[in-house]
């Protein structure tokens, strides 16, 4: 007897991009497997991004979600897990907001959500004019085919990017990884970046307690629960290639990642597998009384 299909909530985290955040959303309202739920979760961004949430109302029905926080300087980890708190499905999937899904993307993500895995996938690097065309013409690269990316797309239309710099790399039909197939060896995402999409059981991600709200700024925080997670015994997964994500070209941010050094080699060094600070300290910081905006509903 088939087990029942897990219930799946996307954690789409946002800050001060409403257009890219417009096509995420307009990417998620086309997948093939409707069965899920959207919480945009913003970092502080003005009401732009809010009024983007608030046009999608319709698209989603009652699936859609958007809780905000202040802006306090970057504290993703604090955004991510805000938003896992406003879920309601059994698998948890956090997409930033810079990243377009393709058609199948979900029904990829639900078929590899089995019991002893955490899901990363890869990622193709748009280069700036393609990413210029996506957001000023609309135009749809998620509905884009196999050929068209693999064969037909000029190469000069992708980032150079050493994690992509061709666009083969989406779509990589030797790459045979799957969780299906445990004696293929563990996935790890090129450079160990799950952040851009990481896919867990909400059972998972509540043992280990989250996101590590001790990281602000970028970088380390996924990496941090990538490795606590290890650590309970889970190995990381890839869905395969409609899994891959299509992220827009943005300049690159520099300079903070030093800051969470320290706290990510704790991490991968220590015995402990749950977060010091996370989501259940964050849950009583609401619960006692967190500033009025900190979870702001996109109907205001």
């Amino acid at each position: 007897m088939n087990s029942p299909r897990p219930s799946l909530t996307v954690v789409v985290v946002t800050y001060e991009w409403p257009g890219a955040l417009d096509l995420v959303l307009q990417a998620l309202s086309e997948q093939e497997d409707p069965a899920f739920e959207v919480v945009v979760a913003d970092d502080g961004s003005g009401p732009a991004s809010g009024s983007v949430v608030e046009c999608w109302q319709g698209a989603f029905h009652d699936r859609l979600r958007y809780v905000r926080q202040a802006d306090e300087g970057g504290r993703l980890g604090r955004n991510r897990n805000l938003g896992a708190l406003e879920a309601r499905g059994d698998f948890l999937v956090f997409l930033d907001g810079d990243c377009l899904v393709r058609r199948g993307f979900l029904a990829a993500v639900r078929r590899a959500s089995l019991p002893g895995w955490f899901l990363a996938t890869k990622r193709l690097h748009l280069s700036a004019r393609l990413s210029r065309r996506v957001l000023d013409e609309r135009l749809p690269v998620w509905r884009w085919s196999t050929f068209r990316w693999v064969v037909a797309a000029p190469r000069e239309l992708f980032s150079t990017h050493r994690e992509a710099g061709r666009p083969g790399v989406l779509l990589p039909i030797r790459d045979r990884r799957r969780p299906w197939r445990p004696e293929q060896p563990e996935f790890t995402p090129p450079f160990e970046a799950f952040g851009f999409f990481f896919g867990v059981s909400r059972v998972d991600f509540e043992r280990a307690n989250g996101f590590d709200l001790r990281f602000v700024g970028w970088g380390g925080e996924d990496e941090d629960l990538a490795a606590r997670l290890r650590r309970i015994g889970l190995r990381c997964g890839w869905p395969g290639p409609q899994s891959s994500v299509l992220h827009l070209w943005h300049p690159v941010r520099k300079g903070e990642m030093p800051a969470n050094s320290p706290l990510l080699e704790e991490a991968k060094t220590a015995s402990y597998f749950e977060a010091l600070e996370g989501v259940r300290e964050l849950a009583a910081e609401l619960e006692l009384g967190a500033p009025a905006d900190s979870t702001t509903p996109a109907s205001r």
